[in-house]
């Protein structure tokens, strides 16, 4: 992977005039990261943290973690966004259905546990047990390409410096 020339995208959302992030000057002072983020992507890490922490594979790197990850995409939004260059090797790749399946569990527990939502789904601990099978790095991920839908997490500040804001 050349590195100089993939970029990836974080989208800046905007929703009746509203930005779902703290501002995007934020973003460009003070670095993407976990306070300066928009809330459109899922982690699917971070919704059931005691049971992703039990399943965690032993060899994990200990840099891993969810609190702090943040996610990305390899596509250039229609949207605003920040763009910057792939910058660390501290970036992983996860199965995004596996992760809409594991949110499906908390959309049923706002749904009174009805299991309107997870009827036909693996068990939570399935779930977190594939997630962390599909866990990939960027430069793996885009070798193989293992699965359709990619959810891109980033676990640490990307620099304001490498930080650009299209609108």
């Amino acid at each position: 992977m050349n590195e100089n020339h993939l970029y990836l995208y974080h989208m800046v959302n905007e929703i009746d005039g509203e930005i779902y992030t703290s501002s995007p000057l934020d973003a460009l002072n003070k670095g993407l990261n976990r306070k300066t983020v928009t809330w459109w992507y899922t982690n699917g890490g971070s919704l059931f943290r005691d049971l992703t922490e039990r399943f965690k594979p032993i060899n994990s790197p200990k840099w891993i973690d969810f609190k702090l990850a943040f996610g990305a995409e390899l596509e250039q939004p229609a949207e605003s966004h920040f763009r910057f260059p792939v910058f660390s090797e501290k970036i992983l790749v996860f199965n995004q259905d596996i992760s809409t399946d594991l949110f499906a569990y908390k959309e049923d527990q706002y749904d009174g546990g009805k299991g309107n939502f997870t009827v036909g789904l693996p068990s939570k601990e399935n779930l977190i047990k594939q997630y962390w099978e599909s866990m990939n790095t960027l430069d793996e991920y885009l070798k193989h390409k293992p699965y359709k839908n990619p959810q891109i997490l980033i676990f640490e500040t990307v620099p304001a410096k490498l930080i650009e804001f299209i609108e």
